[in-house]
């Protein structure tokens, strides 16, 4: 267990009005995370998994906090959000840290994060995610679905540029994409 990962789970929550759509979001948004900041990626260690890169500590600390057991939980529609008392401690952090450069990058880039990916589908993300990783391709049942088949990875591609999450070149390298057989 690690005290420190409820604290990123409780900064990323807090970096954005609403709940993260599920907890799927929650893997590949703190994935995303970690790939832009070394301390995320050490504390957490996401491994190949048949949807994308996977962190099963993070699975876990997600669904029962140990540390900060009163800080976020589950609604009703799956989604995780904080709690009051969640609220206070993200207020706390924020207060303590607010000072700190280094600090408020990785917190904007939280917020980023949160901003581009919340909204997408799972589809989606899970195609950004193989093209931009595809070292996690290797245990994916969803990479044949999603990035093999042309058509469907045409049709999320121009979502995605509708949704402005990527731009026309992203779009044409993805439509163009030589697969991995």
């Amino acid at each position: 267990m690690n005290a420190e990962r409820e604290n990123y789970i409780v900064l990323l929550l807090g970096s954005a009005e609403g709940p993260i759509p599920t907890v799927w979001h929650l893997q590949k948004e703190m994935f995303l995370l970690s790939r832009a900041i070394p301390k995320v990626q050490g504390l957490f260690n996401f491994e190949k998994h048949y949807e994308g890169p996977y962190c099963q500590a993070l699975q876990e600390q997600s669904k029962e906090p140990f540390y900060l057991a009163d800080a976020y939980g589950f609604d009703n529609a799956g989604r995780l959000h904080l709690t009051m008392d969640g609220r206070k401690i993200f207020s706390a952090i924020i207060k303590q840290y607010q000072s700190n450069e280094r600090f408020m990058r990785m917190f904007n880039s939280m917020k980023l994060i949160r901003s581009i990916y919340d909204k997408l589908q799972k589809d989606e993300l899970l195609l950004l995610v193989y093209v931009s990783y595809p070292e996690f391709i290797d245990l994916s049942n969803a990479y044949d679905r999603l990035v093999k088949d042309a058509e469907k990875r045409g049709g999320l591609a121009k979502g995605l540029l509708e949704k402005g999450v990527i731009t026309q070149d992203r779009y044409k390298e993805i439509v163009n994409l030589k697969v991995v057989e």
